[in-house]
């Protein structure tokens, strides 16, 4: 049996007040939260897409050394 199991729900367990424990369902985000950063990501995720898609393709293509090269 894991560690993690053995605690399951309690994940930190308070030694001064049991009430105190830091539980699954204490520590988990609230759903305005979560929504929060849905919305980021999903507005985050494609833009980061999109300039990596155009980085690549700016700098695409064999570097070359002649004599205007530094």
């Amino acid at each position: 049996m894991t560690v993690a199991a053995g605690l399951f729900p309690v994940l930190v367990r308070s030694t001064l007040n049991p009430a105190w424990n830091l539980t699954i369902y204490n520590a988990a985000s609230s759903h305005k939260s979560l929504g929060i950063m849905l919305t980021i990501a999903a507005i985050g995720v494609p833009l980061v897409a999109i300039y990596t898609g155009f980085v690549f393709w700016v700098f695409r293509g064999k570097v070359r050394l002649d004599d205007a090269s530094y």
